[in-house]
C-alpha cells in the first residue's frame, strides 16, 4: 500500500518520510498552548481543512475560550535497529496514534519528539540531561518533560 512511508538513517533509527503536523489547543484568556492532536498534510488547503473542522467541533459557550492552531512540524521517529523488512511492514497501516515527548512551558507544551511507538518516545525522553533532576542525592523525572498519546485527526 504505503511502501516507502519510512525511511532508515544509518545510526539515527527509523523514521517517516512524511512530516506530521502537531495541532495544539489554544487557550484565548492565557496564550497557552496544549498538544492535542497530529495531522498529515502538506497542502494549505487540507490544512485548513482540519482547523476549520476542529473549531466548529466547539460548543457555542467554548468559542470564547479556546481555539485549535498549527504548532510544530515534525517527522514521525520509530525505534532505531529496526530491519528494512519490518519497517515496510509497519508502511503498510495507518495509525490512529502516536505519542509525543513535550517539554512544559510557560506558554505551554513545546513538542521535542514524535514517535509512532511509545518505547521511542520514552526512550528519547530518558536521553534528555535535564529530564531527570536530583534531589538530595537522589534520582527523580522532572516534571516539565512527558511523553503524552495524541490521536490522529483527518
Amino acid at each position: 500500500m504505503n511502501s516507502g512511508l519510512f525511511l532508515l538513517r544509518p545510526g539515527k533509527g527509523a523514521y517517516m518520510a512524511k512530516t506530521f503536523n502537531i495541532i495544539k489547543r489554544r487557550d484565548l484568556l492565557s496564550g497557552e498552548k496544549k498538544a492535542v492532536c497530529f495531522a498529515y498534510g502538506d497542502d494549505v488547503q487540507a490544512e485548513e481543512k482540519v482547523l476549520r473542522k476542529l473549531n466548529a467541533s466547539r460548543r457555542q459557550e467554548e468559542e470564547v475560550l479556546y481555539d485549535f492552531c498549527y504548532g510544530e512540524k515534525m517527522q514521525m521517529h520509530l525505534l532505531p535497529g529496526l530491519s528494512d523488512q519490518t519497517v515496510r511492514e509497519l508502511s503498510r497501516f495507518k495509525y490512529n496514534t502516536a505519542y509525543v515527548v513535550c517539554k512544559r512551558t510557560k506558554k505551554g507544551d513545546e513538542v521535542l519528539y514524535l514517535s509512532l511507538l511509545k518505547d521511542s518516545a520514552l526512550r528519547f525522553k530518558a536521553s534528555i540531561p535535564s529530564a531527570v533532576l536530583t534531589v538530595k542525592g537522589k534520582s527523580i523525572a522532572n516534571p516539565n518533560y512527558f511523553v503524552k498519546e495524541l490521536r490522529l485527526c483527518l
